[in-house]
């Protein structure tokens, strides 16, 4: 129970002194990598964000190179930190698989009906703050409810439940979900990994 409630709060464990020590770690061994970062392309507090975004979904930041790299890779395009994590989590597609799949290779996964993933992709809003939903609330709640009879099976079950969409709308799915399932796993297609099965087991339909 501990280890759960640790889990769902080291989100705001991570702050900018721990982010810090991190990245001084790193420029010990990988100088070019963290001068690439910080803080010529990005402040202390937005690689924070990313890191933060990360944990909060349960991805490891143990691999802080790669993290580091993908970010000086993307930075050109984007400083938002919501777009960042979503590079990042492609770049640690491997990890993320390794922690989902079973003995087989493969990753039993919910999909959504497209008409669906259309009407959420429909109704995001980028600013410069960031994204938000503009979906109808009678619609949102229906989709949270046809979720929440398929997680409730797969939980019957003792299946994980992971939801499996298109790169575009997890982070949108996630800000829908995240106070309902915080523990619902979201995965996009990007995120699966090469020689990875993924087996769809249920499908959400309004």
């Amino acid at each position: 129970q501990l280890t759960e409630v640790v889990r769902a709060h080291s989100a705001d464990l991570l702050g900018r002194q721990e982010v810090q020590a991190l990245v001084d770690t790193i420029k010990k061994t990988h100088p070019a990598v963290v001068k690439d970062v910080v803080p010529d392309a990005l402040s202390l507090g937005e690689v924070q964000k990313v890191l933060q975004n990360l944990v909060k979904e349960r991805v490891s930041i143990r691999d802080l190179v790669t993290i580091l790299e993908t970010l000086a890779d993307n930075v050109h395009m984007t400083k938002d930190p919501e777009m960042l994590t979503e590079f990042v989590r492609v770049a640690l597609s491997r990890t993320i698989c390794k922690e989902y799949m079973n003995n087989e290779g493969t990753i039993n996964v919910i999909t959504l009906d497209p008409q669906i993933e259309q009407a959420i992709q429909g109704s995001i809003q980028r600013t410069e703050a960031g994204s938000f939903l503009t979906l109808d609330p009678n619609m949102g709640q229906e989709i949270l409810q046809a979720i929440g009879q398929q997680v409730q099976q797969l939980q019957e079950k003792g299946l994980q439940p992971i939801l499996l969409t298109s790169p575009p709308v997890r982070p949108a799915l996630r800000k829908l979900t995240e106070r309902s399932f915080p523990n619902l796993i979201l995965l996009s297609w990007n995120e699966i990994a090469p020689k990875v099965n993924v087996h769809s087991v249920a499908m959400v339909t309004l």
